[in-house]
């Protein structure tokens, strides 16, 4: 926690950080609620006789820089809200613009249209209706800024999808559970194939005497799997019959009528009632094959609230800002992130060099931070981006299979002191390839079958840092991911996971990972990580070569470390996992795959010793079964953790550990390093007492307890 001593330092940081434009930067333009797109927009508000003062609108100020015809300028958005008419684009000739809050206000960029037109009540007395214009979309309804629930059955938890062969587009269902609804085709169907996704896809019809539903559109997987572990839940959300109570709304895409259940009784045409609409609200796309680049346009001080979600394309479609095919140097910084469909900040390919600092991101619908490239488009475009100081959270309002913050295919970006919390899924995820799913189409010179070393050189997301940043009560609905978690091949050049600070991963529940390296995972560097309260302390499952050192795995709740291999690992594996602690965990020390025999040439590990463990005193088997001559020289003995003393945060070691070359782990900068006006509440994740008080063990305990 942090100590009174640096309360001040915090304080004084956050005061200067609570001027998004500063002293130095200087006005060309400002836009204003008040203010007139015919006015000079040079003035901060308008003059006292009406005929001069800022514009009211971006991009009225966007296309004044444009006419002067020099490189960019500066536009200050006063308070208030400013709703976007359609996506605001910015271009090559746009190069140099900053949009800044003006001091001292707080400025909000909408992406939502304010719902109007008379409310009535229907038959029942109970619900209102409104008709919508022809053509309008409502994915979300804020009533008053509160983002309300759209109606679904059942109310609560889920339905059991049944097989329809291993069809993509159709289920079955319980008979009784679901009827032929005249809105049907309005419905969406919320439907995990798998315990690790969920997929949203829009209701054809629903058969009810043949007890089948058929989705309009594909999902990705076959919907009722054969195959590993439970699968199928499914609910139906946006029916009229779903609609019963309070704060539920549903909305007739056929006859655009808008349905609605007040919260407490209010009426809601004395409510400000909001939708999200553009599923992109800011697009900045150069044209890189043409060396044609978006560059130096930065925002600061801005809130960006209410884009609808995604369209065709996940990510690519349904966020806030997308860069794209050609941005570099562009800066997204002590901005907010909220109620939005879809993403906050998406990277998409092509793009080089550009930040997001001290923003917030909370009750977003998709992954807060995107970066993404892939291999199917030219040479590598993508890298050197720095995630830092941003402060995500409570990221699970529409899709649950999300990240913190996502990289794809993506080198040489510095994902460090940010603060992640209270997610649904995984916390940071770095994404490759896996062989079995290659495209040769990308890379004709490679001849089938396609192996890890093969595709290894054509994978991009290689060089990349995640380091000191501060994850915990991630992984708190879905199953098998991480609080750090990657994902196939990675390309060359290592990855590297060091001084982060993982706890409270998973509620106890299944294949819940502090650090999880996964399917091919392989060139990655561990070390000096802290990770406590994760059902798996680490997880390695068929990942070669990878380096493991100096972390530790504290009060894990089935095993401290688990080891996997795959029928499609090459043999030598060569992960190396030396001199980390493990300590006083709940459950087995070891956990291991069935697919691992004492006579597989494919052995996980190459090198495994000078580690120590302790479980209190309690009897450890080293270097038996499947990890018959590992562990030679390491230790069962208490690794003497010492608490933090005064200001300092260093884990450090005495007796056997130190003996075993275990060196201490500084955790004094993990975190914000910085604070801005919407990250001080995360500020005090800088640092742990660890060893972990009783009160803290016996949560921890409890929480073992609930997942199972």
């Amino acid at each position: 926690m942090l100590k009174n001593k640096l309360l001040p330092l915090l304080i004084f940081s956050i005061l200067l950080s609570c001027l998004p434009a500063t002293a130095q930067d200087k006005a060309d333009f400002y836009v204003a609620v008040n203010g007139n797109d015919a006015w000079s927009g040079i003035l901060t508000a308008p003059n006292e006789g009406k005929t001069d003062g800022p514009f009211a609108t971006l991009d009225r100020a966007r296309n004044a820089v444009r006419a002067k015809k020099k490189n960019g300028g500066a536009i200050f958005v006063r308070e208030g809200t400013y709703y976007l008419k359609d996506v605001f684009w910015l271009e090559p000739e746009d190069s140099g613009t900053s949009f800044l809050a003006y001091p001292g206000e707080k400025p909000v960029l909408s992406g939502g249209t304010v719902i109007t037109g008379e409310w009535r009540k229907t038959e029942d007395n109970k619900k209102w209706r409104l008709q919508l214009s022809k053509g309008m979309r409502v994915d979300d309804l804020f009533i008053n800024g509160r983002r309300q629930q759209r109606a679904r059955i059942p109310k609560t938890g889920f339905l059991k999808a049944l097989a329809a062969g291993e069809s993509k587009t159709e289920f079955k269902f319980e008979k009784g559970t679901l009827a032929g609804w005249p809105d049907a085709s309005s419905g969406e169907a919320v439907i995990m194939p798998y315990e690790w996704v969920d997929f949203h896809l829009p209701v054809a019809k629903i058969d009810e005497q043949k007890c089948i539903v058929t989705l309009a559109k594909p999902c990705g997987y076959p919907l009722v799997p054969a195959g590993w572990g439970p699968h199928g839940d499914f609910y139906i959300e946006n029916v009229l019959t779903a609609l019963d109570s309070p704060g539920e709304w549903c909305f007739n895409k056929e006859t655009s009528i808008l349905y609605l259940i007040p919260p407490g009784g209010t009426d809601p045409n004395k409510c400000e009632i909001t939708c999200g609409r553009l599923s992109v609200m800011f697009a900045l796309e150069g044209q890189v094959n043409k060396k044609k680049w978006v560059e130096n346009i930065s925002f600061r001080g801005l809130t960006f609230q209410h884009s609808g979600r995604e369209g065709r394309w996940r990510n690519y479609e349904g966020t806030a800002i997308r860069l794209s095919s050609g941005v570099r140097n562009c800066s997204v910084e002590d901005s907010r992130f909220l109620d939005l469909g879809g993403s906050g900040v998406v990277i998409w390919k092509g793009c080089l060099n550009n930040t997001v600092s001290g923003c917030e991101f909370t009750r977003t619908g998709d992954t807060p931070v995107y970066i993404n490239d892939y291999p199917e488009e030219g040479q590598p475009t993508s890298a050197n981006n720095q995630i830092t100081d941003n402060y995500i959270h409570h990221c699970n309002t529409v899709m649950k299979s999300i990240s913190g913050i996502t990289v794809s295919g993506s080198e040489g970006n510095r994902i460090a002191h940010n603060v992640i919390t209270d997610m649904p899924y995984i916390g940071i995820n770095l994404s490759g390839a896996l062989s079995s799913g290659w495209n040769q189409q990308s890379t004709p010179e490679l001849q089938p079958p396609f192996t890890a070393a093969k595709i290894k050189p054509y994978v991009r997301s290689r060089n990349n840092v995640f380091e000191f940043n501060c994850i915990h009560d991630v992984m708190q609905e879905l199953h098998d991911g991480g609080g750090i978690y990657f994902w196939g091949t990675l390309g060359q050049g290592p990855n590297i996971i060091r001084n982060n600070l993982i706890y409270n991963v998973g509620a106890g529940r299944g294949t819940a990972v502090g650090i999880y390296l996964d399917d091919e995972t392989n060139d990655v560097r561990v070390y000096n990580n802290v990770v406590y309260g994760a059902n798996l302390g680490v997880h390695l499952h068929g990942c070669p070569g990878n380096v493991l050192e100096n972390n530790v795995f504290a009060y894990s709740g089935l095993a401290d470390i688990s080891i996997q291999p795959e029928a499609y690992n090459i043999g030598p594996m060569n992960t190396s996992f030396c001199r980390n602690v493990m300590y006083m965990g709940f459950g087995k020390m070891f956990e291991s795959g069935e697919t691992w025999s004492k006579t597989w040439d494919r052995k996980p590990i190459g090198e495994m010793d000078h580690n120590i463990y302790w479980r209190g005193g309690q009897k450890v088997n080293l270097g038996f079964g499947h990890l018959e001559g590992f562990d030679k020289n390491s230790s069962i003995a208490d690794p003497f953790l010492e608490k933090p003393a005064g200001d300092s945060f260093t884990v450090k070691f005495g007796g056997e550990a130190a003996r075993l070359g275990i060196k201490p782990i500084e955790l004094k900068g993990i975190g914000l390093s910085r604070a801005s006006i919407w990250t001080e509440k995360a500020g005090k994740c800088g640092g742990v007492n660890f060893p972990l008080s009783e009160e803290q063990i016996k949560a921890l305990s409890i929480m073992r307890e609930l997942g199972k």
